[in-house]
């Protein structure tokens, strides 16, 4: 399991890493390129987007990495079931376009909701190919498939930005890697056709798979109702401004968990009985990512000003406030984010639907509360709020109810993350207060973090929890 583990992390790094590499370069180049009111719109599209490609996907995926008993047929009948539904999608994503061009007063969603309704189709033609692949632990093609389909589709994203493309130039840096993957899984996974339609086998996948949907709907609510609710009362200038920060604190996620989570579940299933080995792996794992959490945290809040005006220019200045706040709850956000792929990796998928249903109700109640102030720096402050609690409420029903254990057990992983983040708070403070740079933006940060990792790498070997990551990997 460890070398399955530590080969699923390499390949997933490269992947990940480089996928992160290329859209922030795209964002970067495109913010500079693009006006604030079309990335706006382009927000409001990403959302009901995201919506429509998880019904496209339905959670067959993880439910095909759990199933050990489908063989080559079932495969190629979920495939054919898994095609009719995307069309159907793709097509009711297309007429949706009408409605939203209707509730916002603007044209220009009918046409883009059409473009992107290929996004649609595509993802849900992928489903059994990707889950194929995890299921048999090949990460070295899943990453370098999506390392190429995201280079070329961001060398097409900004090669229409120069051409003038505006708002399009946005979302072909989406489909064009959707469409790319597509044509790559059909050429490294063979599916045997079939004409049959026997619905068994969907409906062995559908127990697991539907409470993998219900809690990634109610995830898709609780993660994107201060989009869609800042979009309505607030207009596309603050959402666009509230976007860019929130898109800032989801790529610790996207760099991180987008390593672990991908392996976690595809190597753990094949011990989802062993209820002693998960948890400690478990534990160590959110040990040594409390370890990146916490310091990264520090550094993101404390340099908020900084990262934003030099990633995307004085333009976006008004998303710096919302940044600094959301930051806060990077933390929270990494950690909790980790605990999904633990509930499916022992069957949990029950529990993970109600511990969706309970996040959904405390997000949404505290984004509500921040809307109503008609602030995104208010909504900013209560969405950190509610992420906080989330993770608390999370790792209580994981621990007690899955993995046999307490959440004191997860807090006593913390407490050295803690203390290393508070004396990396010192030193950063200290620093930026006593030592003045009259510096370009790019020097100021480098030299920040220079400090920062040599702090946070001082402080490993003090506390030997250097010598425990080692030993770990």
């Amino acid at each position: 399991m460890r070398n399955a583990f530590k080969s699923g992390m390499i390949f997933t790094a490269i992947g990940q890493y480089s996928n992160v590499l290329i859209q922030l370069l795209i964002n970067v180049i495109l913010s500079r390129l693009i006006p604030v009111e079309e990335f706006g719109v382009v927000a409001n599209v990403q959302v009901f987007l995201v919506f429509f490609q998880m019904f496209v996907t339905a959670g067959l995926g993880p439910a095909i990495i759990q199933n050990k008993k489908m063989n080559e047929n079932d495969y190629g009948i979920v495939f054919n079931y898994t095609v009719l539904f995307a069309v159907l999608l793709a097509l009711g994503f297309g007429t949706f376009g009408n409605i939203v061009a209707a509730i916002y007063g603007n044209p220009i969603y009918k046409p883009l909701f059409w473009f992107m309704s290929i996004i649609v189709l595509s993802e849900g033609m992928n489903v059994v190919p990707t889950a194929i692949l995890n299921k048999e632990l090949r990460f070295r093609a899943l990453n370098l498939r999506l390392l190429f389909c995201n280079l070329f589709g961001a060398i097409v994203g900004v090669a229409a930005a120069f051409a003038g493309l505006g708002v399009y130039a946005l979302i072909l840096s989406t489909a064009v890697p959707a469409i790319a993957t597509l044509f790559t899984n059909f050429a490294i996974v063979k599916i045997r056709y079939t004409k049959n339609m026997d619905f068994k086998p969907v409906k062995t996948l559908w127990t697991f798979a539907r409470n993998q949907l219900g809690f990634t709907i109610l995830n898709y609510f609780s993660r994107n109702s201060d989009n869609l609710l800042i979009g309505k009362f607030l207009g596309p200038v603050p959402l666009a401004n509230y976007q860019k920060s929130y898109q800032m604190i989801t790529m610790p996620n996207t760099v991180f968990l987008g390593i672990i989570s991908p392996v976690l579940q595809p190597v753990l299933s094949h011990h989802q009985d062993d209820v002693k080995l998960i948890r400690e792996t478990f534990l160590k794992i959110i040990h040594v990512l409390g370890l990146i959490a916490f310091p990264l945290t520090v550094f993101m809040v404390i340099n908020s000003k900084e990262i934003i005006l030099f990633l995307f220019g004085t333009r976006w200045y008004n998303a710096v406030v919302p940044f600094s706040i959301l930051a806060f709850s990077i933390w929270a956000q990494m950690l909790t984010s980790a605990t999904g792929s633990i509930f499916m990796a022992r069957n949990h998928s029950k529990t993970l639907l109600k511990t969706g249903i309970l996040s959904t109700f405390l997000i949404l109640g505290f984004t509500f509360v921040g809307v109503s102030f008609s602030s995104i720096t208010y909504v900013a402050l209560f969405v950190c709020i509610a992420y906080i609690l989330n993770f608390f409420t999370s790792y209580w029903i994981l621990m007690n109810k899955v993995l046999d254990g307490t959440l004191f057990d997860v807090l006593k992983e913390l407490i050295t993350p803690i203390v290393i983040s508070g004396i990396l708070s010192i030193v950063l403070v200290l620093f930026n207060t006593f030592v003045v740079l009259n510096v370009n933006l790019f020097l100021l940060l480098l030299i920040r973090g220079i400090l920062w990792l040599v702090s946070l790498f001082g402080s490993l070997v003090i506390t030997g929890e250097y010598k425990k990551i080692k030993s770990i990997f």
